[in-house]
């Protein structure tokens, strides 16, 4: 299920909005910041490679089955990139998404990632009316287990040494949330239905 090009969001404090080239300085430090990049599957990038990305990611359609479509945070005051969130809705079932998200370090710990996503999931919940929204990730992610947490996401499986990454097998946690549980803590849509 493609959708209409649906960015920019805003937030109080952030714009989720599509890459540009300016972003390319942050955008390939945090990139290559062995802490952010801890838990990921890159491995950091030249700057060629970001500025490719950069450049695919400006036009790359939203809703396209198994494509990642991801998303620059910036400061709303300044415009200034501080990390992407991306999302992925299943071949199987476009009803169904995958999220994920990457903060610079410098932007940790301020409730940042939590405003992006919850932006995200508003728009992917109330707009596209989707059903389910999935994140996986690594066992020893405690960030990214404690940020699912506390967007209401509940754990649903714990996959033991299924993933062969950066040298040693993973194991893997899933968290999930459903549009019902999103809109019964924030709310009915503005049409006051679900």
């Amino acid at each position: 299920m493609k959708s209409p090009d649906f960015l920019p969001l805003s937030t109080p404090r952030l714009v989720l909005r599509r890459f540009s080239e300016e972003d390319l300085d942050s955008f390939l430090a945090y990139r290559n910041d062995p802490e952010v990049i801890r838990y990921e599957y890159w491995t950091g990038c030249t700057a060629d490679e970001a500025a490719d990305y950069i450049r695919r990611q400006q036009s790359q359609e939203a809703g396209v089955p198994e494509e990642w479509l991801q998303i620059a945070i910036a400061l709303k005051a300044t415009n200034q990139l501080i990390g992407d969130c991306g999302v992925r809705v299943q071949a199987t079932d476009a009803r169904q998404a995958t999220i994920s998200v990457a903060l610079a370090r410098a932007w940790h710990g301020r409730g940042f990632a939590v405003e992006a996503l919850s932006c995200l999931f508003d728009y992917l919940f109330r707009q596209l009316a989707l059903h389910r929204v999935v994140v996986d990730t690594d066992a020893e992610n405690t960030a990214m287990q404690k940020l699912a947490v506390r967007l209401g996401m509940r754990q649903e499986g714990h996959l033991v040494q299924s993933l062969w990454f950066k040298g040693r097998w993973a194991d893997e946690y899933f968290y999930a949330m459903l549009r019902e549980e999103w809109l019964a803590r924030n709310g009915p849509t503005e049409e006051g239905t679900p």
